[in-house]
This record gives C-alpha cells, structure tokens and sequence, in this order.
C-alpha cells in the first residue's frame, strides 16, 4: 500500500530539512516524498535538490509562486500512491505516523484516516489539538457527522490520508484564490464523499505555530477574504453534503468569528491603514449584508455579534485593541 505525501515549499530554508528528514525516517518505506517548490526565493528549492539526490523516493517540482492551493493540487497530479498525505514545509511528523494510518487504512477500509496533532509554538510550549467531541478512536461515516463535529474535525489537511481513487473520482482539489480555509473546504469534500473517516486519537503530527505566519500578519482585505472563504464552504456543503440547512447554519459562525478577527486585523502593529481608515472599514463590516444575516440566521450567541448587530464600532474597536495588546500584536 504505497503512499505519497506532498510537501509545499516556500522560503522555508530555516525549517525544511527538519521537515523532510522526519519523512524520510517514516517507519514506513513504501513511500514517495514530492516537494513542490511554490518559486522560493532563498535557499529551499537548493535543499530539496539535494534531498532528491540522496534518496529516489524523493521527487522535486519547481513551479512559479502560485500559492498553497496550486502548489499541492500539482502534487496530487503526479501523485502515484494509494494514499496521498500532506506536510506543511515548517512542521515535522513522529516516526511511526504513516505507518499507523496506512495500517488504519487497511483494517478499515476507510477512504479517509484522521490523527490528532500537536501545536508546538515559538516559545517552546506544546498543546495537544485533539476532537474534544470524540472520547476514543472510531469509524466514522457521514450520517455520524453532526454539525458541530463536521466543524471541529474539517480543520486540516495534514492529520489526514486520502484514497487516491476517492479524490480522483470526485475530482476533488484544493481551492484556488482563497487565502483562509483551504484545508476546511476540501475536507468538506473529501469528507461528504468519502465512504467513511477512521480517527485516531494519538497524535502524529507536530504543527509549528508561527507567530508571523499568513495567519498572522496584517491583511488589508481579510474580511473579503474570509467571505471569500464562506462562500466556498457554502458551495462544497451544496455539493457534497446535499446543502442541509444544519450543516449551512453550523458553519456561519465560522463568518462571524472570521469577522472580528478582521477587526482585530486592522489594529495589528503592522496594520497599514490609517485611523480614519481602520474606522471606516470597521463601519463597513458592520453593515454588511451578508455579514448581519448569518447573525440573525445562526443564533450566534457571542457578544461580539451583538456589538456587529447594533453597529457598536467603539465597544469592537477597544475590544480589538485590548486583545491585540494582550497577545503581542
């Protein structure tokens, strides 16, 4: 049972040999390792060269900077194995993970193999990111998902195998030109069309936390994009779960929660905007459409809401404030 893992690259010279040496030392041999290097500027693409010289599970793509999405969506079109995985460039994976899930795979017949991960953050602290609503490994199939599991569990990617045959059957692919919730909304896909998702609750994969990664840093346009990124998991809950209304509600908190962070974005140190500017947009998102309707459809509890709902810009914008100067940002 073979399997491929694809790794996108980009300007990761500092983490990358770490990252692929913990895939190289897979218990698991009957692998291949495909880095995808996204146009790196610095010293990666050189490395992942000289990886593939050293070792002929490796194969190296080189490819003008596109962007996540397209960098694995090009793995996975040369993908050879069975199973396909997916490892961030800056994150590493215990010994045994591969063979752990593929031995899953095996015993269960399942299209999908889900572990647990770790968070390890700059400082050094660690936290475990397990599904806080499942007490033990299980099977799962789609009429298992409730709402609020479906949206605990489709977070990431990287904790997960993939049937190769699933993914080609259903054609199902990374989503282009949207900057959040990528891995969200293929595994909607992969997840609504798969014939059952096996969890483990051990934790395999190890999740740098980079305080100024993409998540990070400043976005002039983070609220378009996380509408952006509503509007495709509204599509792939169309097409893969029926468009069931439960689903839909459930995942309208993810907008809602998506547009404070927006505000808390235009206040970062690193904001580029102007204080009339920051005000300005603060007001917009307030009377989004789109925004004020998934309020009053999901029920969402949170004050934050409420302060949206009543267009209280002050209590948002200090809130902001507060929680940026709390967290260093």
């Amino acid at each position: 049972m073979k399997l491929s893992v694809i790794v996108p690259v980009y300007n990761a010279e500092n983490e990358l040999k770490k990252s692929i040496e913990s895939i190289l030392s897979q218990t698991e041999k009957n692998i291949e390792i495909i880095l995808v290097d996204d146009g790196s500027s610095d010293k990666s693409l050189y490395i992942c060269k000289e990886f593939e010289k050293k070792d002929g599970r490796i194969k190296v793509i080189h490819q003008e900077n596109s962007g996540v999405s397209v960098a694995r969506n090009t793995g996975i079109g040369v993908a050879t194995g069975e199973y396909i995985g997916f490892v961030d460039s800056d994150d590493w994976i215990e010994l045994n993970m591969y063979e752990r899930l593929l031995s899953e795979a095996q015993r269960s017949g399942a299209d999908v193999v889900m572990c647990d991960a770790t968070s390890v953050y700059d400082d050094g602290q660690s936290r475990v990111d397990t599904i806080t609503q499942l007490t033990q490994s299980i099977i799962i199939g789609k009429k298992d998902f409730t709402p609020n599991l479906l949206l605990e569990m489709a977070g990431s990617a990287c904790r997960c195998i993939y049937r190769s045959e699933l993914l080609k059957f259903w054609g199902i692919q990374f989503p282009v030109g949207i900057k959040f919730s990528e891995d969200r909304i293929w595994n909607l896909y992969a997840f609504g069309h798969a014939n059952k998702l096996a969890y483990l609750k051990e934790s395999y994969y190890n999740r740098y936390v980079n305080m100024k990664s993409a998540v990070h840093r400043f976005h002039r346009d983070h609220f378009e994009a996380c509408k952006l990124s509503a509007d495709g998991i509204q599509k792939a809950i169309c097409e893969a779960w029926g468009n069931a209304e439960a689903y839909q509600t459930a995942y309208l908190s993810q907008l809602i929660a998506g547009a404070f962070s927006s505000i808390n974005n235009y206040y970062y140190k690193t904001s580029t905007l102007t204080l009339k500017e920051r005000i300005i947009a603060v007001e917009r998102l307030c009377e989004d459409n789109q925004l004020l309707k998934a309020i009053e459809k999901s029920n969402y509890g949170g004050i934050h809401a409420r302060w949206i709902s009543k267009k209280n810009k002050v209590a948002l914008i200090l809130y902001a404030k507060l929680a940026n100067w709390k967290h260093g940002r």
